[in-house]
This record gives C-alpha cells, sequence and structure tokens, in this order.
C-alpha cells in the first residue's frame, strides 16, 4: 500500500476533531513538540493472516513498509474497537513507547461467557454487568458477586464489540531508513462455528464452516481453529450487537495442521470479507463410522447415533444435521471428537417403542429401605430391534436383576433385544440402610 508522510500540526487538528469519542490512556497526543509521524493509511481493517479461534478471539498478522527520514519519530495506524490492546505487538523498528487511545487491559462484554474465581468458590455463566457487585446469569438465575471477593476473571466466550476505532502511536529512535515493520493483535470476534452434515445411508459426512461478525479484510489468509486461547479480563463495558446476512462461499480446499494444543484449518485461497455478512465456507468431507443405538433411561426412547471418527482430522464442537434419503431427520450437538474418538447424538425419537416403569416390591422399615422395579419393553414396530436400558442407583445396593445388569459405578444397564410387535421385561431390586 502507498504509504505518505503528514506533518503533526494537520493530524493534530483531526484529533481534536475526533476528541468526543476517543479517551486516551496515557495522556493526550496534541501536547507533543512537533515532530514528523509516518501514519500507515490501511485502517483499522488492515490484515494479511486472520486466525480466528472457537470461542470469538481472532488474532491479526500484517506488514506494512514503511520509510522514516531524519526527524520522524512516530508512525501511527488504527486498530478496530474490538482489538485487544495489550497484545498487540510492533517489530521491524527499535520501539521507544506505544500510547492508544484506548485503556490498556481487556475488557468484558455484557453477554460474554465468562468465568468468576473467588475466595469461596469458582462460577461459569454469562456476564450481565455491575450494579455494585458482578452480575452473572447461571443455571436460569442471577449470581450476585462482590467485586472485593474476585480474584480472577477468565473469559470462554465472547461476543462482537462496536466503537470507535483505536489510534496507536508507536515512537521509535531507529535511524531513518525503509523498514519492514510488523504487526499484530488479538480482538474480539469475529466467531465461527462447524456444521456437520452427515448422511446416514451412506456415513458420508460435510463440515462447513459458517463465520459471523467479519470485518472489511481484503485479500487475506483465513486460519480457523478448534479450540480457543485462554484469556483473563478486567473491567467491564457494554456495547450492543450487529445483526447480519448472509453469504456464500465457493469451494476451496482448506489445508489442517496442528500446532501446540490446537488444530488449525487454513483455507487454500486468498480471501476477502465484508462487513455485515456471514460467510459460509466448506471444511473438509469425507466417511465416517456410525452405530445407530435405541436408548432409554426416563422419558421418550432415544434414537440416537454412535459418531466414530475415522477422518484425519478431530470434529471440532458444533451442531451435526442428519439425513436420510435426502431428507432431514434431525439434529444435536457433539462435543470436539479427536482423531479415532466417538461421540454420541440424537437423532429423533422412536415413538413405535413404549417403556414403563412399575415399582412391583416396597418394604420401607426402619432404617432399611427395598424396592423392586419393572420395566416393560413395548416394540410396536414391524421389525425387532435392541435397546440400551440405564437406570442410576446413585446410594443405593444392587440386590437382585433380571437379566443380570451391567454395572458402572451408580448406573446400571442392560441390553435388550425385542421381537417386532413384541414386549420384553426387566426387573431389578435396590436396598438401602441408614
Amino acid at each position: 500500500m502507498n504509504l505518505r508522510h503528514k506533518k503533526l500540526a494537520a493530524l493534530v487538528c483531526i484529533i481534536a476533531v475526533s476528541a468526543v469519542t476517543l479517551a486516551f490512556a496515557t495522556g493526550s497526543f496534541t501536547n507533543k513538540p512537533l515532530t514528523k509521524a509516518t501514519i500507515i493509511e490501511t485502517g483499522e481493517d488492515a490484515a494479511d493472516k486472520v486466525t480466528i479461534y472457537g470461542n470469538g478471539f481472532t488474532f491479526i498478522n500484517y506488514e506494512e513498509t514503511i520509510e522514516l527520514d531524519e526527524d520522524t519519530r512516530t508512525v501511527q495506524f488504527y486498530l478496530p474497537s474490538s482489538a485487544l490492546t495489550d497484545t498487540l505487538k510492533v517489530s521491524g523498528i527499535n520501539i521507544v513507547k506505544i500510547t492508544t487511545s484506548q485503556e490498556y487491559h481487556p475488557i468484558i462484554e455484557r453477554g460474554d461467557v465468562i468465568t468468576v474465581y473467588t475466595e469461596e468458590g469458582t462460577y461459569t455463566g454469562k456476564f450481565l454487568g455491575w450494579d455494585n457487585m458482578l452480575l452473572l446469569e447461571a443455571n436460569n438465575g442471577t449470581i450476585m458477586i462482590p467485586g472485593g471477593r474476585i480474584t480472577k476473571i477468565v473469559l470462554t466466550e465472547v461476543v462482537q464489540t462496536q466503537g470507535p476505532k483505536i489510534l496507536v502511536e508507536v515512537t521509535t529512535d531507529s535511524p531513518q531508513g525503509e523498514y519492514q515493520l510488523k504487526i499484530s493483535y488479538l480482538m474480539r470476534g469475529p466467531t465461527w462455528k462447524p456444521t456437520y452434515f452427515i448422511d446416514l445411508e451412506t456415513s458420508y459426512l460435510e463440515c462447513w464452516a459458517t463465520i459471523e461478525n467479519v470485518e472489511n479484510w481484503k485479500n487475506f489468509t483465513l486460519v480457523l481453529v478448534s479450540g480457543g486461547p485462554h484469556v483473563v479480563y478486567v473491567g467491564p463495558i457494554i456495547s450492543p450487537i450487529e445483526s447480519y446476512s448472509l453469504r456464500y462461499s465457493p469451494s476451496i480446499d482448506f489445508t489442517s495442521t496442528t500446532i501446540d494444543e490446537y488444530h488449525e484449518y487454513t483455507y487454500g485461497a486468498k480471501l476477502s470479507f465484508e462487513k455485515g455478512t456471514v460467510v459460509r465456507l466448506p471444511l473438509f468431507n469425507g466417511s465416517v463410522s456410525l452405530r445407530q443405538e435405541y436408548f432409554w433411561t426416563e422419558g421418550e426412547v432415544q434414537n440416537r447415533y454412535h459418531i466414530n471418527n475415522t477422518l484425519s482430522e478431530p470434529l471440532a464442537a458444533g451442531i451435526v444435521e442428519f439425513y436420510r434419503d435426502g431428507a432431514w431427520v434431525g439434529e444435536d450437538s457433539i462435543p470436539y471428537t479427536p482423531i479415532k474418538g466417538e461421540s454420541i447424538a440424537i437423532v429423533n425419537y422412536a415413538y413405535d417403542i413404549k417403556i414403563t416403569k412399575i415399582v412391583t416390591k416396597s418394604i420401607d422399615e426402619p432404617r432399611h429401605k427395598v424396592q423392586g422395579i419393572t420395566l416393560t419393553i413395548r416394540n410396536h414396530k414391524t421389525i425387532s430391534i435392541q435397546i440400551l436400558i440405564q437406570q442410576n442407583i446413585n446410594g443405593y445396593t444392587l440386590v437382585t436383576s433380571t437379566p443380570p445388569a451391567t454395572r458402572v459405578g451408580t448406573i446400571i444397564s442392560w441390553a435388550i433385544n425385542v421381537n417386532a410387535d413384541s414386549t420384553a421385561t426387566v426387573y431389578y431390586e435396590w436396598e438401602s440402610y441408614w
């Protein structure tokens, strides 16, 4: 990009006009000797490489060629309002100091998912704001945490922020000449999430990445990361969240790599994003191993599938859409599933299989209790089925079971075969002493 030099006197006029929206953390830029500044005119949207993490953070890298003359001692450029200025790194010239028009520490926004560490315990939920206490939405209620008891706040998922762009001024003592300036920083948003499409007949899986809250980035390299960094936050500020339209991208392959504890997908061509859009990109595809299973513990019988990841890349946490013969039949969410790992997803409910649970034996004596429970499985289907049944007997001792149960911890289970249009029964008995 073209670079140009301006006298600082002209820049002072610009800053004076914008003073109503810029709060300077280290003092006004205007109260300085009149020296020349090199101004990078790429704006806050400059990016050569955009790395988007799974929890809403994005790492930006870009380079600019600058030229310093004898009396130039400052370089100025802008960052987006969502940039975390304490993660800003500038190299390529000798740095005396970096001054920004925003407070030095990161911030918490309303809607962020945070973990609050206190002297009494740890709380995770959605940040609502400050009202003498930190307000946290969790477990369908509001938790009020006194600020004096908070020892640390860790952000796990962020919302997008909007506000004035951030002016950065870098003071240097490098001699005159041409330099390759390297700039990197962490910012809030955009966010990305995978959506999986699985054909239950063929076990074929497609993964698409949906990217929301994008900036006006031009001709950059995109990297999507399945995990998210550990970031510690302080300070509350509330900002609105924008709504977005949808745009689709042509199919170009991603390259999959692993770095540190992260799994990365690098898009195979340069991209340009337009702010105000949602971008969908094909991430990868292939065949996985599926195993169908009927399952019941309470309520309706679940028709679920074990998804064994036989692909060459892990499956990031996301939504799975299930299809059969081209028709959509259900969806569920899956957690992060490593290579050769397995996740279980509910496709729908098997309403033709009914289970009743009846207490058929009960003894209630002083300091001793016994219960016998009969489970009746009714298969209304025209085909035979097998169903996995589980019950939790936490705090009780299993006395007997017909057929014999498999026990793991407090969970007892049975794999029951039921013929077409037939019934089967399970009886188990537990007791407790106190």
